[in-house]
């Protein structure tokens, strides 16, 4: 029986491309106004398509920690680490997050289902509670984890089994719910439930190998948890 959820924030809990797609060209071209750096270089490490407008699926961006991206335009920048991160920082915890769905509220119903809830992320842990407290998931979680917050980062299993511990279920009991492969990952290594949507940059063929189930949003969660708790 599912008695714990994991999220992954970005992808899951709000709209990846809805989110970062209108930040991501601003960004660039304020970076390679600042810095002197070749806007298209610093497209290419980021993995973003300016012709078509689309962060690539597989491309940094997606799949990285923000220690990684920052590390990756360091070098074109030709800024250090310490003042790309100060700086990225900065930008992503003010950016606009589109959610997939009133948060609060959907949080909320969950909770009075009897379902304890965190987020796992490969963000900062600061970035992530900026964001969910914006968006009102905040007060329904009871874990908030960033990779930066002492466990590692997805798909390493050190931050889902951390929330199973701190929540006091076995991981067996926890579904991890997120829109990439770093998720899956990492809830298989954690032993969790892999549940994947559709609200990133991945299409179904390349989630399916690994999830439970793949829906199209988490807004079809519920649905399936009671699915799966009858059958």
């Amino acid at each position: 029986m599912i008695r714990a959820i994991l999220f992954d924030k970005d992808g899951t809990l709000t709209d990846f491309r809805a989110t970062w797609e209108a930040w991501m060209p601003g960004m660039l071209s304020d970076l390679a106004r600042e810095t002197g750096a070749d806007v298209a270089a610093l497209a290419r490490v980021v993995g973003y398509d300016p012709d078509a407008g689309r962060i690539l699926p597989d491309g940094l961006f997606v799949t990285a920690t923000n220690a990684q991206t920052v590390a990756a335009l360091a070098g074109p920048s030709g800024w250090p680490r310490d003042r790309m991160a100060a700086w990225m920082e900065h930008r992503t915890r003010a950016v606009e997050q589109v959610p997939v769905t009133d948060a609060g509220a959907y949080l909320a119903a969950l909770r009075e289902r009897g379902y304890t809830l965190g987020v796992l992320t490969n963000g900062s842990q600061e970035e992530a509670v900026a964001h969910l407290d914006r968006l009102g998931a905040s007060p329904h979680l009871e874990r908030i984890i960033g990779f930066d917050s002492g466990w590692g980062a997805k798909p390493e299993a050190g931050g889902a089994l951390e929330f199973a511990r701190h929540v006091g279920c076995d991981p067996a009991e926890v579904a991890l719910v997120g829109d990439g492969l770093t998720d899956m990952g990492a809830a298989r290594l954690a032993g969790m439930i892999p549940v994947a949507v559709l609200t990133g940059t991945l299409p179904a063929e390349r989630l399916e190998p690994l999830a439970e189930v793949v829906l199209d949003d988490i807004r079809d969660l519920p649905a399936w948890l009671e699915a799966r708790a009858t059958a």
